[in-house]
């Protein structure tokens, strides 16, 4: 059964999903198949001079992966309810 994830409410809580993504990406945790554009709009995403994320360089795919991984950080998969082994 899928479930919704909540949302960013402010720049901080995207902040900081955009920087565990990039974490991620630091530790070489995040591999990307060929020909994706996973790893061009990641690498676009400036900061502003004061340490700040600029959130204009942010993309659709950007911001879908930042939210994505940072919703499965604690991700355990489970064996469904259905009966199904």
């Amino acid at each position: 059964m899928l479930t919704s994830y909540a949302t960013p409410l402010t720049r901080a809580d995207f902040e900081a999903r955009v920087g565990y993504s990039a974490e991620q990406c630091r530790m070489g945790l995040i591999h990307f198949a060929k020909g994706l554009r996973g790893t061009e709009s990641l690498t676009q995403v400036r900061c502003l001079p004061n340490g700040r994320i600029d959130l204009l360089s942010i993309d659709e795919a950007a911001r879908l992966h930042a939210n994505m991984m940072y919703q499965m950080r604690n991700f355990t998969p489970s064996v469904a309810e259905e009966g199904i082994e």
